[in-house]
């Protein structure tokens, strides 16, 4: 993203620098004689004379009755004109009107077509390093290279430029230099105080640092980035992850709810975020009870997907019995994100699920609204909902939901 931002800001630089000059430059006066063209022809016309008096096409006496002729002519058509002048004004109006709607168009442009949102997504999930191709990142260092160098120039005749700082800092992130990014952090941080978004920058960076540890420092730079604004979507997200890694997860709740009430309905971390908070909840105990709650008002419902999930013995071996096991159901046709989800641990395994309409991801998008659906297992060894190279998986293929009991071992790795 911060590529995108530093080529598109460039690219602005560069219109602009076509466009603007040639508007206000100074007072230019060019002079056009109208009749420069005729001299020119009448001229050609008399060489052509001269060169047929020589030929011997002419004799003496048509030479000079000809040569008349055209004298004569001349006399008539080429008159003593004033030259005209095309006069070109500076237009300062125009300069200015251009020089704020350029940027602002494409702005407006690339929040419509673009995609905000990747901005938002910590650095510290563990799938942020494998978000680009190493034929991406190789591009990404030759483009960035020259614009780096130049900016350590700047600074170190300017270290007191904060958004320089800043800039030199989120570039190192983007090249996945962390280390080097965290003295940049330190000294934008120092001279720019205020700024959540920065906050929350550093604590990313630091927490990658750090093993993708959000305890300590990172996490104290995320409360001074809420403090300075309660609703910053980057520094919720942190603060939530955080709470959840020491399982404080009342509190991760809190962040994530927090997270949802600002986050816009077509964001694209949304079900990212739905997915942690039910995830949350489940080992909170607050969707347990509320499940039994539900039964408990109406026993007679039969609805759903039960079940026992295993593993292969010889795979369960090589896991940390802390991995994630993710258990969900979605729809055989639609959309791919999960109608239901209950999350376990490989330690947990075998375990007893069971999917309805109250583990939902969101409240109009539930289980009871498919007719057929996939109910997948998955071991995710990097502990994120989005399926990866590597983890275990066991399939069950056009499941109803009218309250069917589906066993499932994990038995595959993905490839």
């Amino acid at each position: 993203m911060l590529v995108f931002w530093i080529i598109a800001f460039l690219l602005l630089l560069a219109i602009l620098a076509i466009i603007l000059p040639a508007l206000v430059r100074a007072k230019v006066n060019e002079h056009n004689d109208l009749n420069t063209e005729k001299r020119l022809i009448f001229n050609q016309q008399f060489a052509e004379l001269d060169q047929d008096k020589i030929n011997g096409t002419l004799d003496a006496a048509q030479y000079t009755a000809a040569k008349a002729e055209l004298e004569r002519r001349v006399l008539e058509e080429v008159k003593n004109v004033r030259p005209l002048s095309a006069v070109a004004r500076s237009d300062w109006r125009l300069a200015i009107i251009l020089f704020f709607s350029i940027p602002l168009a494409a702005f407006v442009l690339y929040y419509q077509l673009g995609s905000p949102d990747s901005v938002l997504t910590p650095a510290t999930s563990p799938d942020h390093s494998l978000q680009k191709s190493t034929s991406e990142h190789s591009t990404m260092m030759r483009d960035l290279e020259p614009l780096l160098v130049s900016l350590e120039k700047k600074l170190k005749n300017q270290p007191a430029d904060g958004e320089g700082w800043a800039l030199l800092a989120r570039s190192y992130v983007e090249l996945r230099q962390y280390v080097k990014s965290i003295s940049a952090f330190q000294r934008a941080t120092a001279i720019i105080g205020d700024d959540p978004q920065l906050l929350a920058d550093y604590a990313d960076a630091l927490a990658v640092v750090n093993g993708h540890q959000l305890a300590g420092a990172p996490e104290a730079l995320v409360d001074q980035a809420l403090k300075l604004d309660p609703h910053h979507i980057k520094a919720l997200m942190l603060a939530a992850t955080a709470a959840f890694d020491r399982q404080a997860y009342n509190q991760a709740i809190g962040y994530w709810e927090r997270a949802l009430q600002v986050l816009p309905a077509d964001s694209e971390v949304l079900s990212e975020v739905q997915a942690s908070l039910h995830e949350a909840q489940l080992l909170s105990g607050e969707k347990v009870a509320k499940t039994k709650v539900e039964s408990s008002e109406n026993p007679s419902t039969n609805t759903g997907i039960y079940g026992t999930v295993s593993i292969l013995p010889k795979l369960a071996k090589q896991l940390d019995p802390s991995t994630s096991v993710f258990i969900y159901a979605r729809a055989t046709q639609g959309p791919s994100m999960p109608l239901a989800i209950v999350r376990t641990t490989v330690a947990g395994l075998p375990y007893e699920y069971h999917l309805d309409d109250s583990t939902a991801l969101v409240p109009n998008h539930k289980l009871s609204q498919a007719e057929k659906v996939l109910v997948i297992a998955r071991v995710s060894k990097a502990g994120d909902a989005k399926q990866q190279s590597g983890d275990l998986q066991g399939v069950a293929n056009d499941i109803g939901t009218d309250g069917k009991k589906v066993d499932i071992e994990i038995s595959a790795v993905l490839p």
